[in-house]
């Protein structure tokens, strides 16, 4: 009887080793916005004319609604580091934004 103890206590053993080292369930990397790739002024439209609603940088992340030549329409996607209001809506030239990707679980 003690054998057949110390096999089960063995056998559960390895059995939450191998649960314990299963690999994580995979996951994919999706566009999930873009963010800035340095000061970059947010207009009231597409030209340095237009006035500057204020200044977007690095970790701001907002989302491209539309795009007019060298010009993104877009909308933060949360409050930025200047203090505008998350859901502000503006242009910005194309060449200082860089798509950023999540990683998402698969499933």
């Amino acid at each position: 009887m003690r054998m057949t103890t110390m096999l089960g206590v063995a056998l559960t053993a390895v059995f939450l080793a191998a649960v314990a080292r299963a690999p994580a369930a995979p996951e994919r990397l999706e566009p999930c916005g873009f963010e800035a790739d340095g000061p970059v002024h947010l207009r009231t439209g597409p030209g340095t004319d237009r006035r500057s609603l204020g200044v977007l940088g690095p970790g701001d992340e907002v989302t491209v609604e539309r795009e007019s030549g060298d010009w993104y329409r877009i909308r933060l996607d949360a409050p930025s580091r200047s203090g505008l209001r998350a859901g502000t809506e503006g242009w910005a030239v194309k060449r200082h934004w860089e798509p950023r990707t999540c990683t998402r679980p698969s499933g």
